[in-house]
């Protein structure tokens, strides 16, 4: 019997450890950079803190105008003279700042929206895509790191996709309070501004009625018409006895033209009094 051959099977070398693994290759995902999610619980909190103020001037500041202004005179005339209206501005100022803190909330949770709705899109859209990517298969492919790096970033994507998931459901749900306190606290500010104005008004028509400064000013004016034609009778005389102008030169003003010094001088002294728009003939106060 002749003989058998041995058959040689050809069997490949296993790769040491340390080297090369030929790891087959997918396309590479576009890393799209991102700002990081918001933090909705600190927007919120400003949105509440902001809410909270605003709604507080709304339901102290009275609905009938009367009403504000006599709480509001009466409260005037209770502090010293000397920081009245100092104190009664910044009435007014309080309450713009508290309608301007709201307004900045309320701008910044909508900027806030609109930066997180497309980032949510992209990361979504690179989350799906990294869900397709093939797990590693093999002791090599999972050495490598290759798809180890793909799966971890998958896993950070989808944390993302939740944060900016749920701090979008937050600031929609948050937002349409403030929104629509916004209207009444603007006309809550509104009422406090017509209140500190008519107690400024009035405030001012007293003071000016107590100390006298339009007879004061009246008595100014005639005086210095005096004092500038103090000698113009003695011009005037010798001018006569000369038979031609004594050339001395007078005093003009230019301000107030001289109607309006003859009209000033000719009536009589009033106090002044408050004028409505919609009351042309005003009252007295």
């Amino acid at each position: 019997m002749a003989p058998r051959t041995p058959i040689k099977i050809p069997v490949e070398a296993e790769p040491e450890v340390g080297a090369d693994v030929s790891v087959p290759s997918e396309p590479p995902i576009p890393f799209v950079r991102r700002p990081a999610p918001v933090n909705a619980i600190a927007l919120g909190q400003q949105l509440a803190g902001a809410l909270l103020v605003a709604r507080a001037l709304i339901n102290r500041t009275p609905s009938d105008s009367a009403v504000a202004v006599d709480q509001l005179r009466r409260w005037y005339y209770g502090h010293d003279p000397a920081q009245r209206d100092r104190l009664l501005w910044r009435r007014f100022d309080e309450a713009k700042q508290t309608h301007a803190r709201l307004e900045q909330a309320i701008h910044i949770a909508r900027e806030t929206l609109e930066v997180e709705r497309p980032a949510l899109v992209q990361a979504q859209a690179e989350h799906e895509a990294l869900a397709t990517r093939r797990l590693p298969a093999t002791i090599q492919e999972e050495a490598s790191g290759i798809r180890a790096d793909a799966v971890r970033r998958y896993q950070s994507v989808g944390i993302e996709c939740q944060q900016r998931a749920a701090a979008i459901t937050e600031l929609e749900r948050l937002l349409p309070a403030p929104e629509q306190t916004l209207g009444p606290l603007k006309e809550a500010v509104t009422r406090v501004l017509e209140a500190v104005g008519t107690v400024d008004c009035e405030a001012f028509v007293h003071r000016v009625r107590e100390s006298g400064e339009l007879e004061q000013l009246r008595s100014r004016f005639e005086r210095l018409r005096t004092m500038a034609n103090t000698h113009a009778a003695e011009i005037d005389e010798w001018s006569r006895r000369v038979g031609r102008p004594v050339r001395v030169p007078r005093v003009r003003f230019p301000w107030p033209p001289p109607a309006v010094w003859d009209a000033l001088l000719d009536a009589p002294t009033e106090a002044p009094k408050l004028i409505w728009d919609d009351d042309p003939n005003g009252f007295s106060s």
